[in-house]
């Protein structure tokens, strides 16, 4: 014993207290060891849900595209009477990081992309995608604004054609001044000026006029 605390002596001050200390830092260290590894463990798996929910998506998306695809052409063929169109995406590898090209290729001409067409072809070809994605994701109501205005009045008898054969299976509201497409409505709602200043809304059924 004397020989000990002669070589405590020779240590010098020290404080008793840090071998206490070191049990509590060991004690600590293992217990964020194990919430860090905890922590890993739900990155992983969050890592894997993404995967899985991106994959799931991505089959979803690239379905629903070759289906929009294909009722599109279809459409784009009976609105322009003939021709053909697509979508391709811009970079086959990449689902989530490419766009949506819209090929088409009206009678007697050759495939182009939708910004070489013309403003007739652009609107009768956008109502042909916008049509086909309705039909494709099923929707119950679909607001349209002037798709019409720069139609001539063949393209026009078409595409009031089209609109009253999908009114059948899902609400359509048509803001509009064409003639074809109001005389294809069932109820029309048109705003007009009693007396100056004074706006007023007047609904017409159209089968009470026949």
């Amino acid at each position: 014993m004397r020989e000990m605390e002669k070589n405590l002596r020779e240590i010098g001050d020290f404080d008793i207290g840090v071998l206490s200390e070191d049990t509590s830092l060991t004690e600590r260290l293992s217990f964020l060891g194990e919430q860090l590894s905890d922590i890993g463990g739900g990155i992983d798996e969050l890592r894997k849900l993404i995967d899985e929910t991106d994959r799931q998506a991505g089959e979803l998306f690239t379905a629903s595209l070759k289906e929009i695809d294909k009722r599109f052409c279809s459409l784009f063929q009976r609105l322009f009477g003939g021709g053909e169109a697509h979508l391709k995406l811009s970079d086959e590898g990449l689902v989530w990081d490419a766009g949506v090209d819209v090929i088409a290729r009206p009678p007697g001409k050759r495939p182009q992309h939708l910004a070489q067409l013309s403003g007739g072809e652009q609107s009768l070809s956008a109502i042909s995608l916008l049509f086909a994605a309705m039909e494709v994701a099923g929707v119950p109501l679909a607001v349209l604004d002037e798709v019409d205005a720069s139609l001539d009045e063949v393209n026009l008898r078409r595409f009031s054609d089209l609109a009253r054969e999908y009114s059948q299976s899902m609400q359509l509201i048509c803001m509009t001044h064409r003639r074809a497409t109001m005389e294809r409505a069932d109820l029309m709602y048109g705003v007009t000026m009693s007396e100056p200043g004074l706006s007023q809304v007047v609904g017409v059924r159209l089968e009470d006029w026949d």
